[in-house]
């Protein structure tokens, strides 16, 4: 069986500092994906320079089937010495995961990875390896459906250190939260839910570059996503058919258009009165529709959540956020944590409601949220598709 690996990559820049000393890079490979969470020496610059040069060396080598010792060796000796430390030094985490579940971790200096296996912490047995005169520790795993792997860097386990704790936000510590929090939120946050929380504890001025990256293994799934009548009534039949014949999860974004196919499909379109916010309208309910919410507003509302969800500095607004019951989260929810694949339906007729006077969205602002939102899918490893009608 072949799953979907869904991957999320926070970091936040220690306080003062322009640039991030660790680098997470994410790639796509022929039968799955490659994962880097590498950490530069010190931070600014030139930890950034390190880390870069580190995970991208490890990532373009790996994709061309290159060995470990090879990529290390070439990664020792590309890396430019420190000056003060006389140090050519960056740690790395290098994940190689296949569609399959098969998986394979190296670590080098790095804190060691969390594995969730069902949701559960599992220790993982590791082999020892010295390698060009660098140990590092080599595993192998089988993942299955919802199975997770969790990367931190140094930042994060030394979270809070002269302020909120003595020692640092220490392994042992940061595995006992992440246990509870699958006990309360389950993995639907996870990332954030730890990133957020090395934020509290460093006061929101970091003491170092700190990183999160997770990997977790899902099922295949198509969101079909309806947005916008089509530009010539004639092909309302076709819109309502679409409707009816696509297969997964199906949202539908605008009043509009909800109305049509509930008139093409006879189904009772009713709006959820206890769901009235000043900020959005309200959502809908129609057999055959799993989320209905109003167009260009909410749909502007979920491009907003779905960029600020890839920045490390934004965790904690984002949570509170996607735990509000409204129709933006309720479809981020759906795109972050269901979706592989989303197919989106534009319908390109121009709205008169959009014309009127004093209205600041029009038809372009609406073609222009839908590209935006086609952009961030793509970035965030979703397979997109775009019809218009």
């Amino acid at each position: 069986m072949e799953y979907f690996i869904d991957t999320v990559a926070l970091s936040v820049n220690k306080q003062g500092e322009e640039l991030c000393g660790d680098q997470i890079e994410i790639a796509d490979t022929k039968d799955g994906k490659i994962l880097v969470l590498s950490d530069g020496l010190g931070s600014g610059v030139k930890a950034n320079i390190l880390a870069t040069l580190t995970s991208k060396i490890a990532v373009t080598m790996l994709k061309e089937n290159a060995t470990l010792e090879d990529t290390i060796e070439t990664i020792m000796k590309t890396l430019p010495v420190c000056a003060v430390r006389k140090l050519s030094y960056s740690t790395f985490s290098i994940v190689k995961a296949s569609k399959d579940g098969t998986v394979n971790i190296f670590e080098f200096d790095n804190p060691s990875y969390f594995y969730l296996d069902k949701g559960a912490l599992c220790e993982v047995p590791k082999i020892r390896r010295e390698i060009h005169g660098k140990i590092v520790f080599e595993s192998s795993l089988k993942m299955k459906l919802g199975d997770q792997l969790i990367l931190v860097s140094d930042g994060v386990i030394h979270a809070g250190v002269g302020k909120l704790l003595n020692f640092g936000w220490q392994w042992n510590d940061v595995s006992a939260f992440i246990e509870d929090t699958m006990r309360t939120s389950g993995t639907t946050s996870l990332s954030h839910e730890i990133m957020s929380y090395t934020n509290i504890l460093y006061d929101f001025m970091p003491g170092d570059d700190a990183s999160v990256a997770a990997l977790t293994y899902k099922e295949k799934k198509t969101l079909h996503l309806f947005t916008g009548p089509p530009k010539n009534p004639t092909d309302d039949k076709f819109l309502a058919e679409a409707f009816m014949e696509a297969r997964g999860i199906k949202v539908i974004s605008g009043g509009t258009t909800a109305k049509i196919i509930a008139d093409k499909t006879g189904n009772e379109l009713r709006v959820k009165l206890d769901d009235l916010r000043k900020d959005l309208p309200p959502t809908a309910v129609m057999e055959g529709a799993d989320l209905i919410t109003e167009g260009i507003l909410t749909m502007s509302r979920v491009v907003d959540l779905l960029k600020g969800y890839r920045d490390g500095k934004k965790s904690t607004e984002i949570l509170q956020e996607l735990f509000e019951d409204h129709g933006a989260s309720e479809l981020s929810k759906l795109i972050l944590n269901e979706a592989s694949e989303v197919v989106i339906w534009l319908g390109t007729a121009v709205n008169p409601a959009h014309q009127s006077e004093g209205f600041v969205f029009n038809y372009q602002k609406k073609v222009e949220i839908v590209h935006e939102l086609k952009k961030v899918l793509l970035e965030m490893g979703k397979e997109v598709l775009l019809y218009t009608i």
